[in-house]
């Protein structure tokens, strides 16, 4: 044994560091052997002892690297087994006094070196800028030549004295700086430090010079004249070495922050900066040396770690006692993204578990929670993970108001500082074991009554869980149920957080014991219409990550909860799921696609004059063309109403089209169009399963008559007309490979699988509302009447269009097939109304018709302008005016 420092803390107290046994017969002569203790203490889900303790308390013991005791006396016997363990390996037989000393048992839980994740989100700053110093003086050279020139008049001006003390002070601070942290990384024992930032300033030097050689060689003359700003770029470089060097070696070595360390740095960088702008130098070559040479430090901080500074279990233990709370054990359960836990017992032998939060670990997770808060419409909920104080005073915050509710929540004891850097809370430890944990079908009717209590207690003082997982869910050995974790939630919940507590719970449930318990277990404890309220937010996506996980074993378990919520009360059917997603896949796939076909309709109509090619149209053409495109609105509602046997406002109706014209700007054609009708027909009283099914017919009904009148406009406009078209030779091998392969996938029965699994819904729905259609076959002769109505419109508004600009005679069934072809590809395309798509397709389609190539593009663009976007200000209108009424 060798003794540690003496410290006064309410009394002299000598600390001994007991070395872990490297001999395991040596251990086995000095540690009896004790059993493992038969139930371990239970916590939170993340604030649980970690899955790879070791169950031998001495083979534990052995294989800390050591463990700290306070030797003013002992715990008491059989509270621990390790801290029994401990003491019979120092007491030598000895009686000791009564009095309590603190046992500290640390096993790897600090590490030496830390990743820290504010670091990766400072790179990622530093490189957005960096991107940032490219972008603008390419794009925007006249911009950055003027702020350019500004600052190298003002440079200019400044007094030669001050100048010259910046040559000195630079000079002086590129030698001196670097020899002076090394010897101050030495004396503070720094080695490793020390390495790391040198190699940061050698590295970034050389990477500097390379990056200046390479763009000086390969770079284009516009980035070399922007980045620069000399008539002759190629006599400068576009980077600094000596700026990028001497950065990094500062952001390795962490001076910043460091008082007269930091202020040196400061000063040098500053000096070296300002003196090459005197000179000539771009301020964009100075800001992208410092932005590199940040980036390169805070790239190799982050790679190599950076040593902790977090306090040792010995010093939170001291802060405990110094805020009246003395402990006798103090044990390392695990390490988390926010901190470290530890297990713990006062003088009083009562249970604690310890969450310690470290500000290097301040950002951890902040890329997910900005990805979650930009995709889901949800309410804010924890703080931001780039302050450890936030964190602390949230999860005090939560557990106080949990407390006073009286919702059974482990207390929070106490929250003190551990030291500058190391916050911590000390909260009452529950034994027992989560749901989680508990073997399979295990939870009864009872524990589901006791959860849901808890929950609905939580939920009257307006406090949201927001995490209800089983692993959030505590059995403590004396058979109550506990909820932990509630750190997450967020106080003054609105409707929508308390909506998904309710799914969240109910789900769990069900995962933990099957959909009809879970519900009926809800209905007891909430009331059917309370309970009911989850059935919007029932979503998987709405869920926490644990529940997520879970569900993915069992895909249709949420669709079974559903039902028994319908059938708890069938009113609730009809209201409609809440969309909590602001970004999906669908939606990114259309901004990047809606943004390609904006480039490509600005190319192919930069060489049109817009009011030109309006003025020159003829007006009888052009007010024709705007009849049909009215009539093709008339069409469109025909084709809607027609396959609804229930009665329909016609003018609501005809409104409701427009709306899905509004729509098409913002999601592809089919889809707006679909989601705006199927809520309109059930705002007008239809069950949300009977107004699928009705537009689902007309979907089938609008694809065949389509596919039909393709057909035969084809067979008509080939009679007519020779269409001299041929393909490349390339483009046929490329069809030909993909319908050889779309047919062997059919092949394999997976995919044959999905297919059915995607088309039968659609049959299952269309078939039995097709047979009461039947029932009324003017109905059906209504919506068949609408889509031709609605496609005949269309095709004679893009035939007036071609004749507005008196092109001589033309083949009308060709330019019909050029409609049909287009729209049809117009339908395919994800960008919102086929933008992009729709307009090439029509003037390469009218351009093979014969009809010269400048109409095609005027007669293109005027056809879009009548049927894409001048409904859309009608369209606008009706979308406000149906939300108003109470129709959509």
């Amino acid at each position: 044994m060798r003794p540690a420092s003496r410290r006064g803390c309410a009394g002299d107290v000598t600390r001994i560091i007991l070395p872990a046994c490297t001999n395991r017969a040596a251990r086995d002569a000095t540690i009896p052997r004790v059993p493992p203790a038969s139930n371990p203490p239970a916590g939170t889900p993340e604030e649980q002892p970690s899955a790879g303790r070791l169950s031998d308390p001495g083979a534990a013991l052995a294989s800390a690297p050591d463990v700290v005791v306070a030797s003013e006396g002992r715990p008491p016997r059989g509270v621990d087994p390790l801290a029994d363990l401990v003491l019979a390996g120092i007491d030598d037989g000895r009686e000791l006094d009564d009095t309590h000393g603190t046992v500290v048992i640390e096993d790897g839980v600090i590490p030496r070196r830390v990743r820290r994740p504010v670091d990766l989100v400072r790179l990622s700053i530093a490189l957005v800028g960096i991107a940032a110093f490219v972008a603008v003086p390419y794009f925007l050279t006249a911009t950055s030549t003027g702020i350019e020139q500004d600052l190298s008049t003002v440079s200019s001006k400044l007094p030669g004295f001050l100048v010259l003390g910046l040559n000195i002070v630079g000079a002086l601070g590129l030698l001196a700086l670097p020899v002076a942290v090394t010897i101050d990384l030495l004396v503070r024992r720094r080695g490793r430090q020390l390495v790391d930032a040198l190699g940061a300033l050698v590295v970034g030097t050389a990477l500097a010079v390379l990056i200046a050689a390479l763009v000086a060689l390969y770079g284009s003359e516009r980035l070399l004249v922007a980045l620069t700003g000399a008539d002759q770029p190629t006599e400068r470089f576009v980077l600094n070495p000596l700026i990028v060097g001497i950065v990094a070696f500062i952001t390795v070595a962490r001076l910043v922050g460091r008082g007269r360390w930091g202020l040196f740095a400061i000063v040098t960088v500053v000096a070296i900066s300002v003196v090459p702008v005197t000179s000539g130098t771009a301020v964009v070559v100075i800001g992208l040396s410092l932005l590199l040479g940040w980036a390169i430090g805070l790239a190799a901080r982050y790679a190599l770690g950076t040593p902790t500074t977090r306090p040792s279990g010995l010093q939170v233990a001291d802060a405990l006692e110094r805020s009246g709370l003395a402990l006798t054990l103090l044990r390392a359960d695990r390490h988390t993204a926010r901190g470290r836990q530890y297990t713990a017992y006062t003088r009083s032998a009562e249970p604690l578990r310890l969450v310690v939060f470290d500000r290097d670990l301040e950002g951890a997770g902040i890329g997910a929670a900005v990805w979650r808060n930009l995709r889901l419409r949800t309410d804010p909920g924890s703080p931001s993970g780039f302050s450890m104080r936030a964190q602390l005073e949230h999860a005090a915050l939560m557990s106080y108001a949990a407390t006073k509710a009286g919702a059974p929540v482990p207390a929070l004891r106490l929250a003190s500082e551990a030291g500058p850097d190391s916050t911590v809370l000390a909260y009452q430890l529950i034994k027992g074991r989560t749901w989680a944990d508990l073997d399979e079908g295990s939870v009864s009717d009872t524990d589901l009554d006791a959860a849901m209590s808890a929950v609905k207690l939580l939920h009257d003082d307006r406090i949201a869980h927001r995490a209800l997982s089983p692993e959030q869910l505590i059995r403590a050995e004396d058979g109550t149920t506990w909820l932990a974790g509630v750190q997450h939630g967020t106080i003054a919940m609105g409707d929508l957080a308390e909506r998904i507590d309710l799914a969240e719970i109910l789900a769990t449930g069900a995962l933990m014991t099957d959909p009809e318990r879970s519900v009926a277990a809800g209905a007891r404890v909430f009331g059917p219409d309370r309970i009911a309220r989850a059935l919007p937010a029932l979503q998987t996506v709405a869920l926490s990550a644990e529940t997520r996980r879970r569900l993915r074993k069992d895909k249709k378990l949420l669709g079974r909860v559903r039902e028994e919520l319908v059938k708890l009360r069938p009113s609730a059917a009809e209201t409609p799921p809440i969309e909590l997603r602001r970004i999906t896949p669908r939606t990114l796939l259309t901004v990047v696609a809606g943004t390609i076909a904006g480039f490509v309709l600005l190319g192919q109509l930069s060489g049109v004059d817009l009011i030109g090619t309006i003025r020159n149209a003829n007006p009888w053409w052009l007010l024709l063309a705007l009849v049909l495109s009215f009539l093709t609105f008339v069409g469109a509602s025909l084709s809607l109403s027609g396959f609804v046997p229930e009665k329909l406002s016609h003018v609501r109706t005809f409104a409701a089209q427009l709306a899905a014209a509004f729509a098409t700007l913002v999601s592809p054609p089919t889809v707006g169009a679909v989601a705006i009708n199927v809520r309109y027909l059930q705002r007008s009283g239809l069950h949300p399963a009977l107004a699928a099914a009705s537009v689902g017919v007309s979907q089938v009904f609008a694809f065949f008559l389509h596919v039909s009148m393709l057909f035969v406009v084809g067979i008509i406009a080939g009679t007519n007309t020779s269409i001299d078209f041929t393909p490349p030779t390339w483009a046929l091998y490329v069809v030909g490979a993909v319908v050889v392969i779309l047919g062997l996938l059919l092949l394999f029965g997976p995919v044959r699988k999905i297919l059915v699994e995607r088309v039968r819904p659609i049959f299952n729905e269309v078939g039995p509302r097709l047979v009461t259609l039947t029932q009324q076959p003017w109905k059906i002769v209504e919506g068949i009447g609408g889509i031709l109505l609605l496609n005949a419109a269309f095709a004679f508004c893009m035939i007036a269009c071609v004749e507005a600009f008196d092109t001589g005679p033309m083949n009308y069934a060709a330019v019909a097939l050029v409609y049909l072809a287009g729209s049809t590809l117009g339908q395919a395309a994800p960008t919102p109304g086929g933008l992009g798509a729709v307009e090439a397709a029509y003037v390469a389609g009218l351009t093979l018709a014969g009809v010269d190539s400048g109409v095609a593009v005027s007669a293109t663009l005027l056809f879009r302008i009548l049927t894409f976007w001048l409904p859309t200000l009608p369209g606008y209108w009706s979308f406000n005016w149906l939300q108003r009424v109470g129709s959509l």
